[in-house]
């Protein structure tokens, strides 16, 4: 009897809880209200400044239809439902069902939550866990921003949208776009996926997922990244890139590809890792480590190098390498200046070292404190040496085929002339120190200039191709 007696009771206060929950609606006002038990014993018809309540929210429309027994309101024309100040609802036709607290309403749909409006053709709205949901395409704007998606859900406890299906949002500083973006609207702060695009004054981004700060000029991206520099026209390929500094600077990892117009050319590099700093009057970039990058007549390679654009000025750091057409150049560090994107000299500081191949065991060799190299059109014209010159250089028989004679000349400063990617002429100055002398066919060669190292471009080549071809796959996707 007792658990019996409890089970009752329990199931009694369940009951009465439920109907204190299930408030029932309350007709305010009607210009005429009538209704025909032939027709619907339980609906009410109501003509003329309609106005209901239920709970603390408020409805009014120019004529609806009332369930007493559903708990249920169908309103038509000129609808207006409201709960305080902040949360308000308009369209042309609704079906409020008291019991659930939804809101399904439709047709010129207008939905204002604090300073959000949203506009569609159709939204259902939960009082209870105060989320609005639409299956039509809506447009919300908000102070400054505009919005726009194919479907969404609106959070209002947190001010908060969850976008599906071609997704646009709009503020003053950038434009995103996603087919998937989850929109904290006091925050400004959106996490996308899927064909994510990022556009500004500067920059046009893509990227298969990541998180954009608009409010601070902050975004993190991954997947498939391209980003091209509206003013430079630099376009750069990455799987992650976190961007600051209202989205002017940029750190990026993992297969990295840098593609930066030259004058009826292109530099592509590649390296671990790629920052940019941008400001009104400065713009560098900054790559590292295992860098590598070509021309149509240039490849090079170094452990690091800087890139300033407003200068045009290129610095390689620890170990660099350049590749000039026959030539191998290297030294301990080197400077590139470039006009309208079309190089002008190079300066190659300490232990300065050119070589070119002469045959599969012999090479031409020209060392130096410092060099600085001069081109046209991007290709070298004469090379300066300053300082502890060395140069071990080949002469070739008839048929440039086998070298005959090598060249030994020790002189502090000289001059090399280029003509046809080829050393033409060398000018000596300062009492040169110079011996000429034949090769037998027997005869060892020489030994090589101190500091000389043969370096294949093969593998340089080889990962610009690679990140040139992941880049191709993804332009076709």
């Amino acid at each position: 009897m007792n658990r019996i007696f409890t089970y009752t009771t329990c199931l009694f206060a369940l009951f009465s809880s439920l109907l204190h929950s299930q408030t029932q609606i309350e007709i305010i006002n009607a210009d005429e209200i009538y209704f025909n038990q032939k027709i619907n014993a339980d609906r009410q018809v109501l003509l003329g400044a309609v106005k209901a309540k239920h709970k603390n929210r408020f409805l009014t429309c120019d004529s609806a239809y009332y369930y007493a027994e559903r708990n249920t309101i169908e309103a038509f024309s000129n609808i207006h439902i409201w709960e305080g100040d902040s949360l308000h609802l308009f369209g042309q036709h609704l079906i409020y069902e008291g019991n659930l607290q939804i809101a399904e309403i439709q047709t010129e749909v207008r939905f204002e939550h604090n300073e959000m409006i949203l506009n569609s053709e159709q939204l259902e709205y939960h009082f209870e866990s105060q989320k609005g949901i639409y299956h039509e395409k809506a447009r919300i704007t908000e102070k400054e921003k505009s919005l726009e998606s194919k479907s969404g859900i609106y959070h209002a406890d947190s001010e908060k949208f969850d976008f599906y299906g071609d997704v646009w949002i709009e503020n003053i500083e950038n434009i995103l776009g996603a087919d998937t973006v989850y929109y904290w609207l006091n925050k400004e702060y959106a996490a996308f996926s899927s064909h994510g695009v990022i556009e500004n004054k500067d920059l046009h981004v893509k990227a298969d997922q990541g998180w954009l700060d608009q409010k601070n000029g902050k975004a993190l991206l991954f997947g498939n990244l391209k980003i091209t520099d509206l003013e430079s026209a630099h376009v750069l390929y990455a799987d992650t890139t976190y961007l600051s500094d209202e989205m002017k600077s940029s750190i990026s990892y993992g297969n990295i590809l840098l593609n930066a117009p030259l004058n009826n050319d292109s530099l592509y590099l590649t390296a671990d890792t790629i920052k940019q700093v941008k400001s009104e009057t400065l713009h560098t970039i900054h790559a590292f480590p295992s860098v590598n990058f070509k021309t149509s007549e240039i490849i090079g390679a170094c452990d690091s190098m800087s890139f300033n654009i407003q200068e045009e000025q290129i610095f390689m750091h620890q170990k660099p390498v350049m590749w000039l057409n026959d030539f191998q150049l290297t030294a301990d560090t080197l400077k590139m200046q470039l006009r309208d994107n079309i190089l002008q000299w190079a300066t190659f500081n300490k232990n300065a070292f050119i070589a070119s191949k002469v045959d599969s065991n012999a090479y031409n060799q020209i060392s130096g404190e410092h060099m600085k190299a001069f081109f046209d059109e991007n290709e070298i014209t004469n090379i300066e040496v300053k300082g502890n010159g060395e140069t071990l250089y080949y002469m070739m028989d008839g048929d440039n085929k086998t070298p005959e004679a090598v060249n030994e000349i020790i002189c502090s400063n000289m001059n090399i002339l280029v003509s046809k990617r080829k050393i033409d002429q060398i000018s000596f100055y300062e009492k040169p120190d110079a011996v000429l002398r034949p090769l037998a066919p027997s005869e060892p060669l020489p030994p090589v200039l101190k500091g000389f190292r043969w370096i294949s471009s093969s593998d340089c080549l080889n990962k610009i191709e690679t990140a040139v071809g992941k880049k191709n796959h993804f332009k076709k996707k």
